[in-house]
């Protein structure tokens, strides 16, 4: 009888944190700069405000005919402790409505895998811009390990411009939602470990594009799907084990939001006393349906007991009876002999 394996998904919203820098007084042509905040977080592959040291920014002027002034810029720093910076410096121009829109990751320019398309009609006015344009993203090329945030700004020069408008700061948002699996030994013995690995997620949305503009923005055009594979070391701790009442917890991967039903693929080793007695295989075994959304971390929870670890037969308990004792054979009457009362002289 093939079993099911029940899994139950927590999820968590990555939130967006902020900062006021003091604004220093200028010359009247003071340069256009940029900052940037994303959350803190505690993965390594996540994007935050420690690991992120390269962004593309795309601005215009607004008007009635609006004039891109950043078309992709490479704004960079060397490290976080550094100030960002990008070649072929501009300024300020006074009266003016400034737009912007950033994309990044952590990893470098030249191996991320998102891209970026002007909107056919750039907004004109500050309020409500949520950025513009579309940003398209690979997922089945960057394997899930990459994470893509975003980020929106505007700034209105006063006319006459006397002071530093300050630079631009960007608080990214996380397009992508991220997952992990959590597989607790419900196997109810001290005996009992279990080894969790080759876990795969098997039919995630390959590429996909976000336009922006709304406050909540959706994906759209999904195309392809792809295997994500969480490499066993990856797990945490290092050891894909877990004894009695104990779990495993694997790695994170980056999947791009929708309404999905995932399936996993993973074996289970059952260890007795240090010695693997058998290997389960469980094959796309289905998470459900579930509306994934941008910045949200989903924490897939699975128990392992004896009426799940082999999903195509039933496990059968060592069971013990006492069924009889044994009645004792009566030998009546045994003679005993008594030594002779030996005389004293």
């Amino acid at each position: 009888m093939k079993k099911t394996l029940f899994l139950v998904a927590a999820s968590s919203i990555v939130m967006a944190s902020c900062s006021n820098d003091e604004v220093i007084s200028m010359p009247q042509k003071s340069a256009i700069g940029f900052d940037s905040y994303v959350s803190k977080t505690t993965r390594a592959t996540d994007a935050t405000t420690d690991n992120l040291f390269m962004m593309n920014v795309y601005g215009y002027i607004g008007g009635a005919t609006p004039v891109k002034n950043f078309d992709g810029t490479i704004v960079s720093r060397p490290n976080a402790s550094t100030p960002w910076t990008y070649s072929n410096q501009q300024y300020w121009t006074a009266g003016k409505s400034y737009f912007f829109t950033a994309v990044s990751s952590p990893t470098q320019e030249g191996n991320n895998h998102y891209s970026y398309i002007w909107a056919d009609v750039l907004p004109t006015e500050t309020t409500g811009f949520n950025g513009s344009g579309t940003i398209g993203f690979d997922n089945q090329k960057s394997e899930g390990n990459e994470d893509l945030v975003y980020a929106f700004a505007t700034k209105t020069t006063p006319d006459p411009l006397t002071t530093d408008p300050g630079e631009v700061q960007f608080s990214f948002k996380h397009a992508l939602s991220r997952v992990r699996f959590t597989f607790n030994n419900a196997m109810g013995s001290a005996a009992y470990s279990i080894k969790v690995y080759g876990l795969t997620i098997n039919n995630a949305t390959g590429q996909a594009e976000l336009p922006l503009g709304d406050v909540s923005p959706a994906w759209t055009n999904p195309a392809n799907t792809t295997v994500l594979t969480l490499r066993d070391n990856l797990y945490t701790p290092d050891t894909q084990t877990a004894t009695n009442t104990a779990s495993v917890v694997s790695g994170t991967k980056f999947i791009i939001p929708g309404t999905n039903a995932l399936k996993i693929t993973f074996k289970v080793d059952l260890i007795l006393n240090g010695n693997t007695l058998a290997t389960y295989n469980h094959v796309d075994t289905d998470l459900g349906e579930i509306q994934f959304q941008n910045g949200h971390s989903y924490n897939f929870v699975a128990t392992i007991n004896p009426d799940n670890i082999n999903p195509e037969e039933q496990m059968f308990p060592i069971k013990f009876n006492v069924v009889d004792i044994e009645k004792w054979e009566e030998d009546e009457n045994v003679p005993v002999t008594l030594p002779a009362t030996t005389t004293q002289p």
